[in-house]
């Protein structure tokens, strides 16, 4: 039948009864068409594809500023359900029904058809039975879903693009239909959308990939569009809307469907009046969809519901200070000292673990794959027990494919995943995979994986340990992309090991597959941290250095601020980025009359140089300094080759002269200084050859010019 907001004409001669029912019916209407929902699933959305694609819609609604008087609840870290697959069709039912496989009876994309609806209705059903006269809304662009019963006002099945149109037009009042009056006022909306999921497919579910997250920012485009029509509603300011995002899956490579984290972990979001503003306690699970609307319109949810109703309970603010509860802070710059102030000190326990220049931040430590690794020992400050939420972070660097599933941090014996500890993990699959293993027995054994790194750049890895909770694990990637996926642990017990906290080691020490990588900036906290103080660490693939949160002295680079004087020499190293690959500066160890090839090496390592000053000019935000670059040891001066081909000059070291002078542009950002120099009456750029063999590249001076640009860092002689 036709739904309308007009009331019926009532009968005159009615029963006293009767017409407190109808009063009361009617006051119940009032206070029903107040309140307005849309629900939307994006299919495909993983946890982390609003955290890397251009998502300012998104954004306003998570950040409670989309409109006056609404917040914003959120979880990144938001679940599937476990006892299906995370594919579409048991997980779109629960959404839609509040319940899981084991109750739907749907376990695939098959079987949606068969699903018990007569037991688990369909919310709109629900909103229904409750007020007949509530105009109810269902648009979906896959066709399965209209096997789901559901007895919405109108049901429509087209593409995105099509039902984001009928959206705004049932919004704006010029939808008509047999069932839809025009100018119809919706009071539930449900709103699938399926071009992320087609994106992941046709290539990847993935940050990295541009045709995922590029779609993910139409997503976004398109609900901007619905917001902007909600808000130009009429009678906006006396409605009472709610908004709630989720997904049905998150995806690997192409596909979707696998039995792990990175496929379960979905966004989940409220945004409306009665919502809290922040991130969302516990787990959050899709299912919790359905009971989350009914109780914004005033619907009992049904006890028989999986799902809760979310939006009212947010976690605390995490403290004004990201260092509050830091255990230990291993900066290693030139030892292995704790900086937090707390004395908890490594150890080397065994091997003779190196220190060396060219780290994310200043120094780093080089685990060689050999029985080497680093100890914490068994302190009572790292015992977490069974309730202490607690992080593991560090700045992480390879070369090539681990050897076996070595242990980047851990206190357990990893001969079997179900004893007793927590491990943050360099290989969950591949070679080329972090994930985190925590336990306290067999029977609640959790691995949070996995997440591909690529080589030769540094990564940050963070592990956060909610222990009424989810255990998140973070990837920030040397090119800006910052990875999650995350998974419940709170069923899981007291973790207190007996063992050693070792680095690049299980606890025991001697686990036969050692951990071969660079570490950089290694800290403990006992607590949780947020995604915004990852974020502040992460800083876009830039990094934030603990040292210069701290107050210590931290690592130093040449910037056109930096204080340098003409005749005085300073020890650098000189790195440069090139597709997420730090690349550093240094002379070949062939010597052919007395000259070096200067190359620079992606694997990261860097030569120490002094720079030798002999005249420095500023203006307008930007410093020139003149001078000479020489290598340690004898090993020769940067100068340019007298051959020129094809617009470039090879750069050498040459041992028999004090190399050529060249200029160093500074300027304010520390990673986007310049080399040049003055060859024949032309003026030559330092750069990196395209051309990648055996980790390395050629250094040019490019005449044309071009010139790439250099991170100056400032070492201890």
């Amino acid at each position: 039948m036709f739904k309308v907001n007009n009331s019926r004409k009532k009968r005159q001669t009615i029963y006293c009864s009767a017409l407190l029912a109808s009063l009361s019916l009617s006051f119940a209407s009032a206070a029903d068409a107040s309140n307005h929902s849309l629900l939307i699933a994006v299919d495909g959305l993983r946890g982390d594809g609003i955290e890397n694609a251009k998502t300012p819609n998104f954004d306003k609604l998570i950040q409670g500023t989309w409109a006056e008087g609404y917040q914003g609840a959120f979880a990144f870290y938001a679940q599937t359900m476990k006892d299906a697959a995370p594919n579409s069709g048991p997980n779109h039912v629960g959404i839609m029904t509040g319940v899981t496989s084991t109750k739907s009876g749907v376990t695939g994309n098959s079987d949606v058809h068969t699903g018990r609806y007569d037991q688990y209705p369909h919310y709109q059903t629900l909103l229904e039975r409750h007020n007949s006269k509530l105009n109810t809304a269902y648009l979906v662009t896959w066709s399965t879903d209209m096997q789901i019963d559901n007895d919405a006002d109108i049901k429509i099945d087209s593409n995105d693009a099509g039902n984001v149109a009928n959206t705004l037009a049932i919004i704006n009042g010029t939808y008509q239909a047999a069932k839809w009056p025009r100018g119809t006022t919706p009071d539930s909306i449900f709103l699938f959308l399926d071009d992320v999921d087609a994106a992941g497919h046709s290539c990847c579910f993935t940050a990295s990939d541009t045709g995922y997250v590029d779609e993910i920012a139409d997503v976004d485009r398109q609900i901007g569009s619905i917001m902007d029509a909600i808000k130009a509603r009429p009678n906006f300011a006396n409605e009472n809307w709610q908004i709630v995002v989720t997904s049905d899956h998150g995806g690997r490579g192409s596909s979707h469907g696998i039995h792990s984290a990175d496929n379960y972990t979905i966004p989940f979001l409220v945004a409306s009046k009665s919502a809290k503003q922040g991130y969302l306690t516990g787990i959050p699970k899709n299912y919790d969809a359905a009971p989350t609307v009914l109780a914004h319109h005033g619907v009992a949810v049904p006890s028989n519901m999986d799902g809760i109703a979310r939006g009212g309970s947010v976690q605390q603010k995490a403290p004004d200070a990201i260092e509050t509860d830091l255990i230990t802070y291993l900066p290693f710059e030139g030892d292995f000292q704790d900086k937090s102030g707390n004395h908890l000190h490594a150890e080397v326990g065994g091997g003779n673990p190196e220190v060396n220049s060219g780290g994310k931040f200043g120094r780093f430590v080089a685990i060689n794959g050999d029985k080497e690794f680093l100890t914490l020992g068994n302190p009572a400050e790292l015992d977490f027990a069974h309730a202490r939420d607690f992080t593991l972070m560090t700045w992480y660097r390879v070369s090539g494919d681990q050897h076996g599933d070595p242990v980047i941090v851990g206190n357990k014996n990893w001969d079997s995943g179900s004893n007793r500890g927590t491990l943050l993990l360099a290989n969950e699959g591949n070679g080329d995979d972090v994930g985190i293993n925590i336990a306290s027995t067999s029977a609640d054994r959790k691995d949070i994986d996995p997440i591909d790194y690529t080589f030769n750049g540094w990564w940050l890895l963070v592990a956060t340990f909610d222990r009424d909770g989810s255990a998140t694990l973070y990837a920030g990637s040397p090119t800006g992309e910052l990875n999650i996926i995350s998974g419940s642990i709170a069923d899981v017990g007291d973790i207190t090991s007996s063992l050693d906290w070792n680095i690049g080691q299980d606890g025991t020490g001697r686990y036969k597959y050692n951990l071969k990588a660079d570490l950089d900036d290694f800290a403990v906290w006992g607590r949780a941290l947020t995604l915004d103080e990852v974020r502040t660490l992460y800083n876009g693939g830039t990094g934030k250095e603990i040292n210069s949160i701290l107050g210590n002295a931290s690592t130093q680079y040449l910037t056109a601020e930096s204080n340098i004087v003409a005749g005085q020499n300073y020890p650098v190293i000189i790195t440069t980025r090139v597709n997420g690959q730090t690349c550093g500066l240094e002379w070949d160890a062939t010597l052919r009359n007395r000259e070096r090839n200067a190359k620079w090496d992606c694997a990261g390592r860097a030569d120490p140089l002094t720079l030798q000053v002999n005249k420095v000019e500023s203006s307008n935000g930007t410093k020139r300094v003149s001078g000479y670059l020489v290598a340690k040891d004898g090993k020769g001066a940067l100068e340019w080759d007298a051959d020129l081909i094809l617009n470039e000059r090879n750069a050498k070291f040459d041992e028999g002269t004090g190399g050529d002078y060249l200029t160093f542009t500074l300027l304010n950002d520390a990673h986007a200084s310049k080399v040049s120099a003055i060859a024949y009456g032309q003026e030559c750029g330092l750069e990196w050859d395209a051309d990648l063999i055996g980790g390395e590249r050629n250094a040019k001076f490019d005449c044309r010019p071009r010139t790439d640009s250099v991170t100056i860092q400032l070492i201890e002689q």
